[in-house]
């Protein structure tokens, strides 16, 4: 939401502040995928039903993503109708076969893209259990996610087979920790203090420029797509999903009921908010008001997108109880 936000704001150039939140907040989608590995595992490490996983994630993911999108596909078929990836081949198709292209895309909105992609894991889920399981699985990692360092394309202007080769490794990576959980969240505190001073340098590496670093900054198309580059900051990020693991973990007996409540509300909020924030947008664009240049005014805008998301979240709860997550997925 944070880097959804960061876009939304007019920012002065050369704005340290913008620099600053560009290196920090941009590929943290990379910590939900890494979160959907983790769990993965963990869940189904012993045994795994693929028709029950599957069943789930129709009625709580892909149906919710359906019902949530309709806004959006209304808005690219009668509204925005000339959006840059909107080809020849979509102009030529029906109504009904542009609905079905947006959803299988996820072109209809920015952050959408990440269900179609996150689907196709869900579609190969036995394939990633066999894998697990296997004796091989740690060289497996190993040479999957070694190999997904070098990947950059993914998102909204990439396509799903470009999303899933970049997200896919880190996926992985997910699951492997969980597996080791063990040995990693009971590091020595010096591994861990390397591990965070590591997550610094190449932090402070990118905000200098002293590494190579192709960011989707204001979600644009990427020039690389698997390269000879490494992505320093798709390791940056994975370094980080490890340490805020171990950080929750040693955490895990304090009262954090306020975090676990928006935890819970997360999916719901990842399907509203974009619509707050291309609200604020047009009320922006309509009234000619002055957008905030400035990290303050950023993270008030964050602050406040997340908490009209999350009482539009227990709302919707609220009133139909169980039935919301077949709604908004909380």
């Amino acid at each position: 939401m944070g880097v959804h936000c960061r876009t939304s704001i007019q920012w002065p150039e050369g704005s340290v502040v913008h620099n600053l939140f560009i290196h920090g907040l941009d590929s943290s989608t990379i910590l939900f995928v890494f979160i959907s590995g983790f769990l993965f595992q963990y869940i189904n490490a012993e045994k795994f039903e693929y028709t029950s996983y599957l069943s789930k994630k129709i009625k709580y993911v892909m149906i919710p993503y359906v019902l949530v999108s309709i806004p959006a596909l209304l808005d690219k078929l009668f509204l925005e109708t000339n959006a840059y990836w909107m080809s020849d081949f979509y102009e030529s198709l029906y109504a009904p076969l542009k609905i079905v292209f947006m959803l299988v895309t996820g072109k209809h909105s920015g952050p959408f893209y990440f269900i179609p992609m996150i689907s196709i894991i869900f579609f190969i889920a036995p394939f990633l259990y066999k894998i697990q399981k296997s004796n091989y699985f740690s060289v497996i990692t190993l040479i999957v996610v070694g190999s997904g360092l070098f990947t950059y394309a993914y998102g909204y202007y990439g396509s799903i087979g470009e999303s899933l080769l970049y997200f896919l490794p880190v996926y992985i990576f997910g699951m492997w920790v969980s597996k080791n959980r063990e040995q990693i969240l009971f590091m020595s505190n010096y591994f861990f203090i390397g591990l965070l001073c590591s997550y610094l340098i190449i932090f402070f590496l990118e905000m200098t420029n002293t590494i190579f670093v192709e960011h989707l900054s204001f979600f644009q198309p990427t020039h690389h797509y698997f390269t000879a580059h490494f992505n320093w900051s798709k390791l940056k990020e994975m370094m980080l999903a490890i340490i805020l693991l171990t950080v929750f973990f040693k955490l895990r007996n304090r009262d954090l009921s306020h975090l676990a409540l928006l935890g819970s509300y997360s999916f719901g909020i990842y399907f509203v908010h974009i619509y707050f924030i291309n609200l604020t947008e047009y009320l922006i664009r309509y009234f000619k008001i002055s957008s905030v240049q400035n990290g303050l005014g950023f993270l008030m805008f964050t602050a406040i997108t997340v908490g009209i998301s999350a009482i539009t979240v227990y709302a919707v709860k609220k009133i139909f109880r169980d039935r919301s997550r077949l709604l908004i997925g909380s």
